[in-house]
């Protein structure tokens, strides 16, 4: 008998795993870690205020202006053109930019809530009160700094490459208007859910599970938006 007939054929040796690309450069890291920083710290409370009769309260970044929920919004597109190989490697000066000249707004921002803020806390001596910023928003503008910083180093390494050039095709364009298209759905629709789920919740428990998914399933309905339209472009242009 012929026993090399017997032999199985070898298999093939699975590729390994790789973490995606975002995740092995340190530049992407770092920005990543500022944005999960920044996002920890408008989560929690931003002061810590004491009234006659009422006591001591805290309130969030997403009462009265709401620069918090403002501020969550510019750092979820901080992280898609982070996180999107073909925005951090792009030729196209806009998308490049993006990452340190939103995180240079989310700063301003932060710097409006941080007056806003010091001129309420003066105005409770009137009525006897008082009141102080919380750590929480200094880890805030720590986070926001750490991303800015790290796009502003993306920038100046790319600076050899870049161009103001955009050009724009059908599948581009569809990508676009799809992904915004999803994004409001899906923000819609997590608002909506978040509402249902919380009532009756202690309100800054309530307002942060709301913003959580509301920008979670804008984040991805923007992006089964943008590649369901995408998709839908190519194969029209085919026919």
């Amino acid at each position: 008998m012929d026993h090399q007939r017997l032999r199985f054929p070898d298999l093939p040796e699975p590729a390994p795993r790789r973490l995606p690309a975002a995740l092995r450069d340190p530049l992407r890291i770092a920005i990543l870690a500022g944005l999960l920083v920044m996002v920890v710290g408008d989560l929690l409370p931003w002061m810590r205020l004491w009234m006659p009769y009422r006591g001591f309260f805290e309130t969030s970044g997403f009462e009265r202006a709401g620069d918090a929920g403002l501020i969550l919004e510019l750092g979820l597109a901080i992280l898609a053109l982070t996180f999107s190989d073909q925005a951090w490697n792009s030729r196209t000066t806009v998308l490049v930019a993006g990452p340190a000249v939103i995180g240079a707004v989310c700063l301003f921002v932060l710097r409006n809530a941080w007056a806003d803020g010091s001129s309420y806390i003066r105005s409770l001596d009137i009525y006897g009160g008082s009141g102080e910023f919380l750590p929480w928003f200094w880890v805030a503008v720590a986070g926001a700094s750490i991303a800015t910083i790290g796009g502003a180093i993306q920038l100046s390494r790319a600076r050899g490459r870049l161009s103001f050039r955009i050009g724009l095709t059908r599948t581009a364009v569809a990508g676009t208007v799809g992904g915004l298209a999803g994004a409001v759905g899906g923000f819609l629709a997590g608002v909506r859910i978040a509402e249902l789920f919380t009532a009756g919740e202690i309100a800054w428990v309530s307002t942060s599970a709301l913003v959580l998914l509301a920008i979670l399933l804008g984040f991805l309905g923007a992006y089964a938006g943008a590649v369901g339209a995408a998709s839908l472009a190519r194969s029209s242009r085919r026919q």
